[in-house]
């Protein structure tokens, strides 16, 4: 259980369309080895203690949210103006919350709970108005700049499109990631405008209204920039993919699982496998299939929510959605299916 001083929300921002995705998706719903992107973000918030979550939505609201389902609260932002804009769409759901808002994109898979928790920590021990994740990155990504003075106090962020030619040289960026106090977040919400390049209101902003007020603003820089940067096109969400794929590859072969031939096979991260078994090549296996110790699973197979028992072997063949007993031989070439 975390020990923390107030209590905590979660905002999730996820209205936005993701143009450059080219898609008729909404972005944080483009699948991440089997999960929608967003799912990951909420799983971190779930595991780091955080027990309500808000979403917001936009762009075919009604498709995120059937897909997440009842779980997370959802707050409507019709038009899409801004992150500002979509922090104001949940003021009224958190006008009665006196604890710290977490602020959150939604297209960040790789965010944990230790990195929420050791940002929430940060911001609460310190006793800040509002604390942010950031990276040094060179050459950095078109992400917002952390402007600090010469004692290296924070001043504000600001954006790449809007940044002089001086400000986009410094590395250290803003990952969209904050701990804010309630209190002092949303009082200055009215305060925000859109006279920018883009014309939204810039979340962003409030990080030098909160400073020009005298308000405390600490910036905590991430241990792996890495785990905390976007998904914003079809290239990223690939990359993502095969970097989630290597973690949970690495975290099977370190559990005694063999893995032959790593690069052709897909296992998706709620899959779950007992040691010394082999995973042969051009093996797929999805949602939440289980399968026992010293099994032979491939090579060719697909694998579904199945339940795979010990010592098992399985060639060229398709489960879904069934249970094999203990010492079972399949193959070639059955498909079985069943009930989920």
């Amino acid at each position: 259980m975390n020990s923390r001083s107030k209590s905590v929300v979660a905002v999730i921002l996820a209205a936005g369309k993701g143009v450059r995705m080219k898609s008729s998706l909404p972005k944080v719903l483009h699948p991440l080895l089997g999960k929608p992107m967003v799912s990951y973000v909420i799983q971190a918030c779930r595991q780091g203690g955080i027990e309500r979550v808000l979403v917001v939505v936009g762009f075919r609201s009604d498709l995120v949210r059937e897909t997440l389902g009842p779980e997370c609260e959802y707050v409507e932002q019709t038009e899409q103006l801004g992150t500002g804009h979509a922090l104001m769409m949940a003021q009224e759901r958190l006008k009665d919350f006196h604890g710290d808002i977490l602020v959150l994109a939604g297209d960040t898979p790789f965010l944990t709970a230790s990195i929420l928790n050791k940002l929430i920590r940060h911001h609460q021990e310190e006793k800040a108005a509002a604390t942010m994740m950031t990276a040094i990155i060179d050459p950095p990504p078109a992400y917002g700049r952390i402007v600090r003075d010469a004692s290296g106090r924070v001043l504000r962020i600001v954006e790449e499109r809007d940044a002089s030619r001086e400000e986009k040289k410094i590395t250290e960026v803003n990952t969209s990631h904050y701990c804010f106090q309630a209190g002092e977040i949303l009082p200055l919400l009215s305060s925000l405008k859109r006279d920018n390049d883009q014309g939204e209101y810039y979340l962003t902003d409030v990080i030098q209204l909160l400073v020009q007020k005298g308000s405390l603003v600490e910036a905590l820089n991430a241990d792996d920039p890495h785990v905390l940067i976007g998904v914003n096109s079809r290239g990223e969400l690939n990359r993502a993919c095969r970097i989630l794929q290597n973690n949970i590859i690495n975290r099977l072969s370190s559990g005694g699982v063999t893995i032959v031939d790593a690069s052709s096979v897909m296992i998706e991260p709620d899959v779950k496998i007992g040691k010394d078994t082999m995973i042969y090549p051009f093996t797929f296996l999805s949602g939440e299939t289980v399968i026992g110790q010293e099994c032979v699973i491939g090579p060719q197979v697909k694998l579904l929510n199945a339940k795979i028992s010990d010592h098992c072997r399985i060639e060229f063949s398709v489960i879904e959605n069934r249970k094999i007993e203990a010492g079972a031989v399949i193959g070639p070439f059955a498909s079985l299916s069943g009930e989920k």
